[in-house]
């Protein structure tokens, strides 16, 4: 069986782990209730713990992907991934002077038409759907090229680290938002009595939710400007 890469590591084994450490000590769940221990022999049950942390996280990457995502990209990149906005000069992501660097790159190095390259300097590209819809999809096809060739190269291993964290603090995002919701859903139906404690945890798992949403916009920026400047 070939081992846990970095990514299934940092982006799925350990937001497992945190959110069923979490679940009795910032959630509604009481940690005596929590049957962390299955079979009462230390070795088996690290083992139990770790797999099924690493499968309750790819639950939750599931879930960051369809919640935690659109709203990092509704509230931070115009409702697209960054990479799609990145090159198109109207959305002032990158310099004038980084936007020209990439554009003539693009065209000597990796094959774009001139002609169709002068669409992402555009300053009226956003007033035409059609111009508009043909930058993002530049954009995002020379990203795409990049990516893979750096992949393909193992080239600018930093930058695509930042991806990795990107994945990481999405799905962290997640398990505190999911232990937020579980903890005012109890305090509104009463299933627990309402205390300081749970109010606090309340509270913390939402601001840790938006703390690390917004780490995870960051390192989706780094991520795309990061293959940029290593491979061009």
């Amino acid at each position: 069986m070939d081992k846990l890469t970095y990514y299934d590591t940092l982006a799925n084994l350990l937001p497992g782990v945190v959110f069923l450490w979490a679940i009795s000590v910032l959630g509604p769940i009481p940690g005596d209730k929590v049957p962390l221990l299955l079979t009462s022999n230390t070795i088996i049950d690290s083992i139990l713990f770790v797999a099924l942390g690493y499968v309750v996280g790819h639950l939750i990457q599931f879930i960051s992907r369809y919640s935690i995502e659109p709203f990092i990209k509704w509230a931070f990149w115009k409702g697209l991934f960054f990479s799609d906005i990145y090159l198109v000069g109207a959305f002032k992501k990158c310099s004038e002077v980084e936007l020209r660097r990439y554009v003539s790159f693009a065209e000597t190095k990796l094959g774009f038409s001139a002609d169709d390259l002068s669409v992402l300097q555009d300053p009226n590209v956003l007033s035409d759907n059609t111009k508009k819809k043909k930058s993002l999809e530049l954009s995002r096809a020379i990203y795409r090229t990049v990516d893979a060739k750096t992949q393909d190269a193992s080239l600018a291993l930093k930058a695509h680290s930042q991806n990795t964290f990107y994945s990481l603090f999405r799905n962290l995002s997640a398990v505190f938002l999911l232990l937020g919701a579980a903890n005012l859903c109890a305090l509104l139906f009463k299933t627990v009595s309402p205390s300081y404690i749970i109010c606090f945890a309340t509270i913390f798992n939402f601001l840790a939710a938006l703390a690390f949403m917004i780490r995870a916009k960051q390192r989706g920026e780094l991520y795309v400007k990061g293959l940029f400047w290593s491979y061009i």
